[in-house]
């Protein structure tokens, strides 16, 4: 008896955790649009050129 109360258990911890999950199985892949990266610095500073390195790699690593 205890055996079939441990399996009933087990199956609705997999049941619920399945139900859980589903919203994230059904989101879209991030980013869905392109994203913007503000500096709100003059250009031509060392946080522009570090922003720029950052935004290259960014844009190499993400499919956007």
């Amino acid at each position: 008896m205890k055996t079939v109360l441990k399996k009933a258990l087990f199956y609705l911890h997999v049941a619920l955790l399945s139900v859980g999950a589903q919203p994230v199985w059904s989101a879209d892949p991030y980013p869905s649009v392109p994203v913007k990266l503000v500096v709100p610095f003059a250009a031509g500073g060392g946080t522009d050129a570090v922003a720029r390195v950052v935004a290259q790699v960014l844009s190499s690593r993400m499919p956007q």
